[in-house]
């Protein structure tokens, strides 16, 4: 298969899978009016001072648009925005590792429409 075609599959079946998923939305109100966002799980393991013991892991859910989700390498520093806003404060230098836990989901969902 030509790659242009590869690639129109794959996008192909994320738009379909994309499309018929069950999204978790959260409702955000500014200046009266409210607004909708899509979110999405990730996984965080939060480092504390001493690197040599095991992580917290804390899942949490993070705000993308369809466009951000479909173009995910493009926007990971909006995803560490988000987590190290939920996390640390200002004065803090995280240490932290990000699992895409339902990005990974969908992808797996995704690939395996291919066989």
């Amino acid at each position: 298969m030509k790659q242009i075609n590869q690639l129109n599959l794959y996008a192909k079946l994320a738009r379909e899978h994309f499309n018929g998923k069950q999204h978790a939305v959260v409702y955000s109100e500014f200046a009266g009016n409210v607004f909708e966002f899509r979110t999405y799980e990730v996984e965080v393991a939060v480092f504390g001072n001493d690197f040599h013991l095991p992580p917290k892991i804390h899942p949490v859910r993070v705000r993308l648009t369809d466009e951000e989700y479909l173009i995910l390498c493009d926007i990971i520093c909006n995803i560490e925005l988000q987590v190290e806003d939920h996390f640390f404060g200002a004065d803090s230098i995280p240490a932290y590792a990000l699992n895409l836990s339902e990005i990974r989901r969908d992808t797996r969902d995704i690939l395996g429409k291919l066989k």
